[in-house]
């Protein structure tokens, strides 16, 4: 649909590095209630691999150049509240992006973010998903209003709200729904898009 490559569900005991080794991830703490419920979905979409977790206060002293794989969780307040996360982008790693994680990645490329028309909270929408209709859960009252530089909307809703963006080029990937709600069918389906998208299996 976007000239992406993306295998759809894969199986969780597929996921191993290039070094046959299995993956190593990086989730950061935005300070979010559901970011316990993303490295659940992780650890058990992913078989094997090994997750840790540093908050958000952490960001300027840890090493980012173990994990194979960085997850930015979701959190209250603008990507403007959030700085430092250059150094994330700066590291050359696998990105993946939920919700505010999508719009920090956004605005990091010179995109927007703006007031969402009506607050969602908790609600499902239903997206185009490389051809297939998939619902999905939204938590957010911001959306992207500009995308930044080299990336591309993957999916929206009928509102044309971005519910992904991505770079293949660059191993970036945003997901402005959350695929670890109990609202999103499925949602390790996500993830494992998300490796394909981003070249880790």
């Amino acid at each position: 649909m976007f000239g992406c490559n993306l295998s759809l569900k894969g199986s969780p005991d597929s996921f191993m590095t290039s070094r046959g080794e299995y993956m190593n991830i990086l989730l950061i703490d935005n300070n979010d209630s559901f970011t316990h419920n993303l490295e659940h979905l992780l650890a058990t979409s992913i078989a094997g691999c090994r997750i840790v977790v540093a908050s958000y206060g952490q960001l300027s002293e840890s090493d980012l150049h173990w994990p194979d794989l960085i997850v930015i969780s979701p959190g209250p307040g603008m990507p403007e509240d959030y700085p430092g996360y250059e150094r994330v982008f700066e590291a050359e790693k696998p990105v993946l992006g939920v919700c505010l994680g999508m719009q920090i990645m956004n605005e990091y490329r010179g995109g927007s973010t703006g007031r969402l028309p009506g607050c969602v909270h908790g609600k499902t929408d239903t997206i185009d998903w490389f051809g297939e209709e998939r619902v999905v859960a939204r938590y957010h009252s911001l959306c992207v209003t500009q995308v930044g530089d080299g990336l591309n909307i993957l999916a929206e809703n009928n509102a044309s709200i971005p519910m992904c963006l991505g770079s293949e080029n660059d191993s970036l990937l945003g997901y402005q729904f959350h695929p670890e709600s109990f609202l999103t069918p499925d949602g390790g389906a996500f993830i494992h898009d998300a490796l394909a998208f981003l070249n880790l299996r």
